[in-house]
């Protein structure tokens, strides 16, 4: 149903013209009237007519400058004239408004109703037309963005198949230079189908009405945060506009970083957008999203040698001295940020290693669990995932972070516990090492001792020291070099039989086996 907003002066008229036509029938289903132009503009302020019945003559404002208003806010609006005076001069302003009748007074009503069924008719014809066009446009962004992906892929494949491109009447992105722009996003939200959406949002912004049956630019996602866009030259698209419309498409969606080259020959594309990915892909590491760079010319900055010692920031986090091991990081942070020719491979590394040794501290602590395969794999994939050194570091203050204030607000009956544990953990090798001689050791009875740590841990003091000597025998037994005996010897156990009694009541198998089974 449509709205309809009348305009006329006389009272009577106006009146008459709301209930006694069937607007209803006519397909109109809310009707506004005014009685000047001036009034109109007012209602029009919250009201979108898709018609307009308007007188031409009346005070203060007439129908033709109302008219020409409201075509300037609403331009498909359908306009219809009522006047008493079917003089030139007005039936040329209809002319020019696009009217699309000019109905003489005294009216009648069955001429009204004519007329109003074609505007309904002109109306809804344009709406399907509109709608047609629309699935038409949307059919062929979904058509161009699938080509567009095989065409890339091709584009990017040592032996490039020529029929591929026969099939889509693209060959101009093999026999012209090209225009390339590579990019990385960092996306605000984590949203099915958006690398979809973008697509498609690109190509209209790029192609706007065109729907061409040539294939002008190719754009498509290689991974889920970095994409490419391609323009044969022959198709004289800007280059540079073309990257500003990349910059408003993303913006609402993520950060992006972008690489533009001009006349790239096509025999060249691939290692052409394998380098800029590269290339780029370090500098969005370094110094973060936002940046455009020109390829031409472009040096990438030589290796240099890193290190970072873990041992120092190992024993900063055991002496809880927090402070001073977020200066070795931040000196390894400013350090990488001067010297940006480090893979990022090699930098990733280094930081997973210091989130390892900081989950050790934790679990020592009984603060983290410990960190098998799976549990080192999915954090190995948070490091992966990070884009650049600043959102690494702010992984590794996090966790750091996370660790060390849980520890804190544990209070002081955990630190002293934490204290108990380091002190078995350094001397578990000895024979002698007891529940008595660790409470001589820290000045407490062997009762609150074994109490303290049974609270805090959930463990008594024997079963954690066992717990210990298992583990560092059965990293011992990783060398085959090492005789059972010996092993139990440097894990503090005085008679070997015992110890392989007691490997196999805790593994569920003997030394010999596990060693048969794993290190073999």
């Amino acid at each position: 149903m449509f709205k309809l907003l009348i305009v006329e002066d006389e009272k009577i008229t106006r009146e008459s013209l709301e209930t006694l036509i069937p607007w209803n029938e006519l397909g109109i289903g809310e009707i506004k009237s005014a009685k000047n132009g001036q009034e109109a503009l007012e209602t029009v302020k919250n009201y979108i007519p898709d018609i307009l019945l308007c007188d031409v003559r009346m005070p203060r404002m007439d129908g033709i400058e109302f008219s020409k208003r409201l075509k300037n806010i609403f331009p498909k609006c359908k306009i219809v004239f009522i006047s008493g005076y079917a003089e030139k001069e007005y039936l040329l302003s209809a002319i020019r408004l696009n009217a699309i009748d000019y109905i003489e007074k005294p009216l009648d009503i069955e001429k009204i109703k004519s007329t109003m069924k074609k505007v309904v008719e002109i109306i809804e014809f344009e709406r399907k037309e509109e709608e047609e066009k629309e699935r038409l446009k949307e059919h062929y962004n979904e058509s161009i963005y699938y080509a567009a992906t095989q065409l890339v892929q091709q584009l990017l494949k040592d032996h490039t198949d020529y029929s591929v491109f026969q099939k889509y009447a693209a060959e101009d992105f093999l026999t012209s230079t090209l225009d390339v722009i590579v990019g990385f996003v960092d996306w605000k939200a984590e949203e099915d189908h958006l690398d979809e959406m973008v697509s498609k949002e690109i190509y209209n912004q790029v192609l706007g009405q065109d729907l061409t049956s040539r294939i002008a630019v190719l754009f498509s996602f290689l991974s889920q945060n970095s994409f490419v866009l391609i323009c044969s030259e022959k198709s004289e698209i800007d280059i540079n506009k073309v990257a500003n419309i990349l910059k408003e498409v993303f913006l609402q969606k993520g950060e992006i970083c972008l690489m533009v080259a001009t006349s790239i020959k096509a025999s060249q594309v691939k290692e052409s957008i394998e380098n800029m990915l590269k290339i780029l892909k370090k500098n969005v590491f370094y110094n973060g999203f936002g940046n455009s760079y020109t390829y031409e010319g472009f040096v990438d900055k030589r290796e240099q040698e890193i290190s970072f010692d873990f041992e120092k920031f190992e024993e900063y986090l055991k002496r809880d001295d927090i402070k001073r091991a977020k200066e070795e990081i931040e000196k390894l942070y400013f350090w990488l940020k001067s010297n940006q020719g480090i893979e990022i491979e090699k930098v990733k590394n280094i930081f997973f290693e210091m989130l390892l040794i900081a989950y050790q501290i934790g679990r020592q602590r009984k603060i983290t669990q410990f960190l098998d395969e799976a549990g080192r794999a999915k954090k190995w994939s948070e490091i992966e995932q990070k884009l650049t050194l600043n959102q690494l570091k702010e992984v590794i203050y996090e966790t750091l972070d996370g660790i060390f204030e849980l520890f804190t607000t544990r209070g002081n009956l955990n630190r002293k516990v934490y204290q108990i544990i380091r002190f078995i953990e350094e001397n578990f090798y000895d024979k002698h090492l007891s529940v008595q001689k660790i409470a001589n050791h820290f000045y407490f009875s062997p009762n609150y001792l074994c109490s303290m740590f049974k609270k805090a841990t959930g463990k008594t003091i024997n079963d954690y020291i066992t717990e210990v000597r298992i583990e560092k025998a059965k990293q011992l037994l990783k060398d085959n070099s090492i005789k059972l005996y010996e092993i139990a010897e440097k894990v503090g156990f005085g008679d070997p039989n015992y110890f392989s009694a007691l490997f196999k009541k805790k593994v569920g198998m003997t030394p010999s086996e596990f060693r048969e089974r794993y290190y073999v």
